[in-house]
């Protein structure tokens, strides 16, 4: 699916019509869950607004989450046969379990400057370690051969648990070689993989880090664990702010605090 919209720069009154996307969202929806699909719907009026591509797999290819992978292995390779010029030069993962709660907030106020070109993935971490429910990932070769270890990890190290799949896989990929540990860094989860605050979204939830739940003003926000049995319930309070596009929640990004939360994050890392 292609989206196609006028791209925005994220700095305020500087934003300015760019010649193409350099970001693309990617996800993944199969099956008869009408929650899904509206979830999907917040982030494609994000990608309108902003001119991203939004690409979704509707089949598994691949056994368990592995799908994961295979779709943004089969979207890095396709922008690779590109010319450089006229290819995105990042991939944003985000999981069905999610809802765009903040379509006033560029994806580029997240990525590292052009001073740290090195740096490839961009992932965060919960109480559980690293959570790829949502994550930036640049178009280049290495994320090519982190993306295919991560699908051939159970293959080559058939005697380890993974108990979640494709995470697990990645992260021991990350906990084990330098070659992908080396331009990997973990960002603040609350900038674009924020957890609920409380069932209706209104309050702060007080059995949970406050530092890991969405915000108004926030990104988005991510459901992970919750129940398909209780996933109807638990997202409509946040689909309704979010399809009603509820000015306290939708903030222009100059009101957020990210340009200079974002700024001050990068200038630390080396």
């Amino acid at each position: 699916m292609d989206l196609a919209g006028p791209a925005m720069s994220p700095l305020g009154d500087r934003r300015q019509a760019q010649p193409r996307p350099t970001i693309g969202k990617v996800t993944m929806i199969y099956g008869n869950r009408s929650i899904y699909e509206r979830g999907l719907k917040t982030h494609e009026e994000h990608a309108r607004r902003f001119g991203y591509p939004v690409s979704v797999l509707r089949k598994p290819t691949l056994s368990g989450t592995y799908s994961k992978c295979a779709i943004l292995l089969a979207e890095m390779l396709h922008e690779l046969e590109k010319p450089a010029d006229k290819r995105l030069e990042w991939l944003f993962w985000f999981d069905s379990d999610t809802v765009l709660m903040n379509a006033n907030m560029p994806l580029e106020v997240f990525l590292p400057p052009p001073t740290l070109p090195d740096v490839h993935l961009l992932l965060t971490k919960d109480w559980n370690g690293l959570n790829n429910g949502v994550y930036f990932i640049r178009v280049n070769e290495w994320s090519v051969r982190l993306l295919s270890a991560t699908i051939a990890y159970p293959s080559v190290n058939p005697d380890v648990t993974l108990a979640w799949q494709d995470q697990s896989a990645l992260s021991n990929l990350l906990d084990e070689n330098e070659y992908f540990r080396k331009h990997t860094v973990y960002c603040p989860l609350r900038w674009f993989n924020a957890y609920m605050r409380s069932p209706d979204a209104l309050r702060p939830n007080p059995d949970s880090p406050e530092h890991l739940q969405v915000h108004p003003g926030d990104l988005l926000v991510h459901f992970p664990g919750t129940p398909s049995d209780h996933l109807d319930q638990t997202l409509t309070p946040y689909l309704e702010i979010a399809e009603n596009h509820a000015a306290e929640w939708e903030l222009p990004l100059e009101q957020t605090g990210y340009i200079e939360e974002t700024k001050e994050f990068w200038a630390k890392v080396t």
